[in-house]
C-alpha cells in the first residue's frame, strides 16, 4: 500500500526538525568578516564646501586663506592655554560672524588680512603649509559647524599681549605680530 501524500509530508517535517535539533549543536562556520570600506579623496568635498559663500563675495576657501595670512607666523607653544588650530577656527567663526553681520545690516565688514594663497616657495617649509592646511581647515570646521564658541563674536585680536584698547593707526606699526 502506498504511502499516503500527508504521511510523507508529515516525515520530511520530523527529518528537517531533526536536522534543526542537531544544527544547533554543530558548529556552524563563523560569519564572514566586514569587508573593509574603500579609501575616500575627500580633496573634493573640501574643495565643494570652500567654494560656498558665507555671503556674496566671500567664499568659505577665502576665510581660510584670510586667517592663513592673520596666523601664518604663529604656532603651537608649550603651556598654551589652546592650540593653534581651536584659535584659528574661533578667528574663522569671528571672521563668519562679521560677514553675516555686515550683510544683514549694510555696514562694511571690519578689515581683516586679505586672501593669501599659499606661494610654492612656501608650499615647501612645513610649519607654513602645516599653517596653510590648517587654516583651510579651521574656515571648514567653522562654517560647517552647529557652534559658535564666540557667542557671535565680530572681533579678533592676534596682538602680542591682551589689550582692549582700538587699533589706532596702523596696527603693524603698533602692534606688530610675530612668531613666538
Amino acid at each position: 500500500m502506498p504511502d499516503h501524500p500527508s504521511s510523507q509530508h508529515s516525515r520530511t517535517s520530523k527529518e528537517s526538525l531533526l536536522d534543526r535539533a542537531i544544527d544547533k549543536f554543530k558548529p556552524q562556520p563563523a560569519a564572514p568578516p566586514h569587508p573593509h570600506a574603500p579609501d575616500v579623496d575627500r580633496s573634493a568635498w573640501h574643495e565643494s564646501v570652500e567654494q560656498t559663500h558665507v555671503v556674496p563675495d566671500l567664499t568659505v576657501r577665502d576665510v581660510g586663506l584670510s586667517i592663513f595670512g592673520e596666523t601664518k607666523s604663529l604656532h603651537d607653544r608649550a603651556g598654551s592655554s589652546e592650540h593653534i588650530g581651536s584659535a584659528r577656527q574661533k578667528i574663522a567663526h569671528a571672521m563668519i560672524n562679521d560677514a553675516e553681520l555686515s550683510q544683514r545690516t549694510g555696514k562694511n565688514r571690519n578689515v581683516v588680512h586679505p586672501p593669501l594663497e599659499i606661494t610654492d616657495a612656501e608650499r615647501s617649509n612645513p610649519q607654513v603649509r602645516a599653517a596653510y592646511e590648517s587654516s583651510l581647515r579651521a574656515a571648514r570646521k567653522a562654517y560647517l559647524s552647529g557652534h559658535d564658541p564666540t557667542n557671535g563674536a565680530t572681533h579678533f585680536n592676534v596682538r602680542p599681549t591682551p589689550r582692549r584698547s582700538p587699533f589706532e593707526g596702523g596696527i603693524s606699526d603698533q602692534h606688530p605680530v610675530r612668531s613666538l
